[in-house]
């Protein structure tokens, strides 16, 4: 059986477009059969065949067995990009490992990427019970800690936009996919200064997060998250915020009114 969702997006319309289309498609679902490709991209077959091609030429693809998964170069390009200064990951790596000793819970830094958050690095243990999320994955803002500090400190217009485009599906029982509750629930986060994700993205798991600001306005949110029978909120959510507070401080990008 396909692992394709039906719904397709649109299908883009300039080459750039549908190039960007193909390795997005790659990068959320994982490898992918030429035959999946087309149908999560919207793209006749041989427009797909044709493209492929070229990014094959370029290693922007790889193939194995009819299998088609992001080439090394995407990865070089990626380092070389990351290179040009100090960057967040730098500056934040050390403070989640230091994070998930302290608390034993699986630590995370992500940011918003339009209207999904993106997990940049993950630190946990395989003993730890298995957080559903991974780094360079896509998930939905409304239901996670990350998310919803992202969005309660972003750009008013900018928030309703994406709250407008966001299909705010349940993940569990628990997830808010009602409007005037999520709008509410992102106005007490930013009253408190941090998110809180009560079993709302993974049942049994519960998240607190902390954005980290620069000018003001969200650069990306630190989080921890563990099982909802030992996880420490106030804990967590004063350690978070006082990491926030270091990395912002390095950055040299110090938020405003906490």
């Amino acid at each position: 059986m396909s692992r394709i969702v039906a719904n397709a997006p649109a299908v883009p319309v300039s080459m750039l477009g549908r190039v960007l289309a193909l390795l997005d498609s790659v990068a959320a679902a994982g490898p992918l059969g030429r035959g999946e490709l087309a149908a999560a991209t919207g793209l006749p077959p041989a427009t797909v065949n044709r493209i492929v091609a070229s990014l094959l030429a370029e290693r922007l693809l790889a193939e194995d067995a009819g299998v088609l998964r992001l080439g090394l170069r995407l990865f070089e390009l990626g380092t070389v990009a990351g290179q040009a200064g100090v960057t967040l990951l730098d500056v934040a790596g050390p403070y989640l490992v230091d994070l998930h000793g302290a608390f034993g819970c699986t630590a995370q830094l992500a940011v918003l990427d339009g209207d999904a958050v993106v997990y940049l690095l993950k630190i946990g243990s395989p003993r730890q019970r298995r957080l559903k999320t991974r780094v360079a994955g896509r998930f939905p803002p409304h239901c996670t800690g990350a998310g919803k500090a992202l969005l309660a400190f972003g750009a008013p217009e900018a928030v309703e936009g994406v709250l407008a485009r966001l299909p705010l599906a349940a993940r569990t029982r628990a997830t808010i996919t009602d409007r005037p509750r999520l709008l509410a629930d992102l106005r007490a986060t930013r009253r408190r200064g941090y998110a809180v994700d009560r079993g709302e993205f993974q049942d049994g798991m519960t998240g607190v997060a902390a954005p980290v600001r620069a000018s003001g306005r969200p650069l990306a949110a630190v989080t921890l998250a563990g099982p909802t029978e030992v996880f420490d909120v106030p804990r967590a959510a004063h350690a978070l915020r006082l990491v926030a507070q270091l990395i912002e401080g390095r950055l040299g990008g110090a938020g405003s009114g906490r």
